[in-house]
């Protein structure tokens, strides 16, 4: 079979056209020398002794879906099934048939019995849950084809909307990429009394964008260096794994739970009547009070909750969800994508059409959570934050000018103390190298934006990027531009162990643009 990959460096996009199949011959399947390294690191096996409220089975798979007229798409993709416990616990998005949910409560006790049926390795990271090392999904755990991993815990956090997908070192953009991404969402009692809109008026909202060939099949990033340092942006925005989501919503209150899932691409979401967007929530769970946003910025891994209200919508009415698109160099990538009609620059990417029936008006609560205590006061080095410097040079993407190493290198300012509470300061101000906008993820925990310091002339792009940040609750992402430097608030509780920082545009953290943590007693 042959492949045929052009890259417009100008233009910064992928125009090739090659088969999924055709791709994964092009690239590997191959595995990482560090991960070898811990070929004989034990899989994670089922005790005895732990009780499930839940159990599933979830496979990771080779398979097909469709997605455009025409030719169905080869894909990667997690597929399951609930064994034990509520049998709603694991459901698939608007049958996608490839975009996993699932639903647990806070204080459940979770058995996920994880097989990889890949050609390659594979693991599950968590993404924003409170977790022992040894669930968290580090690289270090990866294991081989036709092989299966235990994940035990019991669900620690808050109620909000979290995420899961693979994690396996120098592939997990290539997996991601391929269809492997599924929702976590926890509910709590603190949830259940804010009485916000459920069941069918909950919607996830999961942003993805992809690149075809004339056979329908993906096409992905080139593998030399400086395309991966690029990042990879498509031609065009899928929501919930759909190239023109389009939904019947009725004239009530809706909860929308945006994730932007994509490998490297930043969004600027607003809506399509000039209204202003209700933010409720974060990617900790839900804020204190609902807070308006004209618009949302959301890098990758990023998560909003927002409210809308269609009570006072005529039934036949649209409203479309708008989304301009950005490369991590801040490029507006927007108009060189397809889909639907721009308006006002951006492309529609979710359209609701209101339905016959009446209006049924449902309050905005005006309070909606109260938040884990995170006092600055509490910090043992709140006079000399710990910095972490984001550089780009010389071919390589670095924190502290260091890369990923082997699978347990941890450096002795990586060193923290359990039961401690630290500021950490990311500082994207390098004078040199390629300058790009970084989204900043710690595992293990949800952390609390201090303080975000601008360049003294930030450009008329990162000013409006800027506008619609979403700093507010609890992160465990941050979306750090060029030339600023962002403080955050962080707590190291309950665990001990190993975890991860890094970059979350996928090509970045391949490259090496990831470090562990270390957590001691």
């Amino acid at each position: 079979m042959s492949t045929r990959i052009v890259i417009d460096t100008g233009r910064r996009r992928l125009i090739g056209a090659a088969g999924a199949a055709g791709l994964i011959t092009l690239l590997g399947p191959r595995h990482a020398p560090a991960a070898e390294a811990h070929a004989a690191m034990p899989a994670a096996g089922a005790t005895p002794g732990f009780k499930p409220d839940v159990e599933m089975d979830l496979d990771a798979v080779a398979g097909e879906i469709n997605v455009l007229p025409g030719n169905a798409t080869r894909v990667w993709r997690f597929t399951g099934r609930v064994t034990q416990g509520d049998p709603r616990a694991l459901s698939f998005l608007d049958g996608s048939r490839h975009i996993p949910v699932i639903r647990v409560r806070r204080g459940q006790k979770l058995r996920i019995n994880f097989t990889n049926r890949l050609p390659e390795d594979s693991i599950v990271h968590w993404h924003g849950l409170h977790i022992v090392q040894r669930m968290d999904g580090h690289p270090m755990y990866a294991i081989g084809s036709g092989r299966k991993y235990v994940y035990e815990f019991v669900v620690d956090n808050r109620a909000g909307t979290h995420w899961f997908h693979p994690h396996p070192h120098e592939r997990t953009g290539f997996q991601v990429y391929f269809g492997m991404a599924g929702l976590f969402l926890v509910a709590d009692d603190e949830e259940d009394a804010a009485r916000l809109p459920r069941d069918e008026f909950d919607l996830p909202l999961v942003l993805q964008d992809r690149t075809f060939n004339a056979a329908n099949q993906l096409v992905y990033v080139a593998p030399g260096m400086m395309d991966r340092m690029m990042g990879f942006q498509g031609d065009r925005v899928l929501v919930n794994g759909a190239a023109d989501y389009t939904r019947a919503v009725q004239r009530t209150a809706y909860r929308l739970r945006v994730l932007n899932a994509s490998n490297s691409t930043l969004y600027s979401l607003r809506w399509s009547n000039g209204r202003p967007l209700t933010l409720i929530g974060t990617d900790g769970g839900l804020l204190e009070r609902p807070m308006t946003r004209g618009s949302l910025t959301l890098g990758i891994g990023e998560r909003a909750e927002v409210w809308v209200d269609f009570s006072s919508q005529q039934p036949g009415d649209e409203i479309a969800l708008v989304a301009d698109s950005w490369s991590p160099s801040l490029e507006n990538i927007t108009s060189l994508q397809t889909g639907a009609a721009p308006v006002q620059g951006g492309r529609p990417i979710a359209r609701f059409r209101v339905a016959n029936g009446g209006a049924r008006k449902l309050e905005l609560p005006q309070r909606l959570s109260s938040f884990p205590a995170l006092k600055i006061e509490d910090a043992v080095n709140r006079a000399r934050p710990r910095t972490i410097q984001l550089s780009m040079q010389r071919g390589q993407a670095m924190l502290n000018g260091r890369v990923f190493g082997r699978m347990d290198e941890v450096a002795d300012d990586e060193k923290v103390r359990l039961g401690t509470t630290e500021v950490w300061e990311f500082a994207n101000d390098a004078s040199f190298g390629m300058r790009m906008a970084h989204p900043m993820h710690v595992h293990n925990l949800q952390f609390r934006v201090l303080e975000r310091s601008r360049p003294a002339q930030p450009g008329r792009v990162q000013q409006a990027l800027g506008a619609g940040l979403t700093d507010e609750g609890l992160k465990d992402v941050i979306l750090v531009m060029p030339g600023e430097r962002v403080k955050v608030l962080m707590k190291f509780e309950d665990y001990t162990g190993i975890y991860l920082y890094h970059c979350h545009i996928l090509e970045h953290e391949d490259l090496g643009m990831m470090r562990n943590y270390l957590v001691q007693a």
